[in-house]
Parts: C-alpha cells; structure tokens; sequence
C-alpha cells in the first residue's frame, strides 16, 4: 500500500513537467507563459511537498494555483515592461519625424544664404522627409538649391522607424489538473464458518 502511495507524486510530477514543457509556446505572451510555467512547478513541488503528509493531490492543485498566480504576476511585469519599450521608442520616433527637414526648409535655408555644409550638417543631425520626384527635384533647383544638396537630400531621405513590438494579452489559459483515480484497498481477515442447520 505505501508503494502505491509512494507512486502518486511521481505521477503527478511526471504529468505536470509535461505540461511544463509543452506550455513554453511561442504564440504566449509573457503573462501566459508565466502562468503556465508557474502552473507546472508549482503541482510539481506541492505534489512532492504533500507527499509527505499523504496528501499530494491536494498538494499539487494548491501549489499549481499558487504557482499559475505568481507565474502570471511576473510574467504581466515582463508584458508591461515591454509596451513601456515599444511606446517610448514610438514617442522618440514621431519627435524625430516632427524634427526631420523638408524641401520648404532645404528651400528656404539656401534662399537665406546659408552654405551647403551647414544645409547638409542640418540633415545629418534632424533627418529628412524630401520630396524627391522629379517635379520636386525641379521645384529645389529652380529654388536655388545647389546640386551638392539634392545629392545628400537623396541620402537622407528618410527617417528609420522603430521597430514594432506587438503585445497580444489573451486570457490566461485554464490548467486542469486530473486527480487520479481512488486507491483500491483489500482487505483479508479470518471470518468463523456458518453452519446452516437442516430440519428434516
């Protein structure tokens, strides 16, 4: 009998790290696969912990709900932390984009007298979004613009966007844990024999 229950927690141990395994899904996000991973230790170690008292069922739905909670609480952290990232390099891009040098500003600064080697330091430090069809083309030289500066115009045609970080926050999946199914016990003992007492 203590061989049997001896055996339950390394059952439950065996199913739950499958489970651990199989949840490090690309598709998760982090809270998801926090909750997940967190999920699997935890009814791993509640099992074995439980053991211990004879109560590893109980032991094992404590700790996956215990560990589903903590995994998905460090796992939001990550998924927050990532959309902080993501919004402050948007921010830093639409600034830059606000910032960036047009053809009316290219236009204007030559007008002013200003040399080409300031206009060209200018698109160096602020980017450029230039309107570089032909007919804008013609537009700048017929402005006074020189063709050293259209030349580095065609250079600094544009400002790189950040890259896109996309967070998909999806309900946690449910885990659920399958009790396994009741011990069986048998029990030998000795009984006295019944007589049966015929009346002819």
């Amino acid at each position: 009998m203590s061989r049997l229950n001896e055996a339950i927690p390394a059952k439950f141990a065996i199913i739950c790290l499958t489970l651990l395994i199989g949840s490090g899904c690309a598709t998760m996000n982090h809270t998801q696969s926090g909750a997940a991973v967190g999920t699997g230790l935890g009814a791993v170690t509640g099992a074995i912990v439980g053991a211990g008292s004879g109560h590893a069922e109980g032991g094992a739905l404590i700790g996956a709900a215990a560990g589903a909670l903590a995994g998905g609480l460090v796992g939001n952290a990550e998924d927050a932390r990532e959309e902080r990232d993501a919004a402050i390099a948007q921010a830093a891009y639409a600034q830059q984009m606000q910032q960036a040098m047009s053809n009316v500003d290219v236009i204007q600064m030559s007008q002013s007298g200003i040399s080409d080697d300031v206009i060209i330091s200018s698109m160096n430090s602020q980017g450029g979004r230039f309107d570089l069809s032909p007919q804008g083309i013609i537009n700048l030289k017929n402005s006074g613009v020189s063709d050293r500066v259209i030349i580095s115009m065609q250079r600094f045609d544009h400002v790189a966007p950040p890259p896109v970080t996309t967070i998909i926050r999806e309900p946690s999946p449910r885990v659920i844990i399958a009790e396994p199914a009741p011990s069986l016990y048998f029990s030998f003992g000795h009984h006295r024999p019944f007589h049966r007492h015929h009346h002819w």
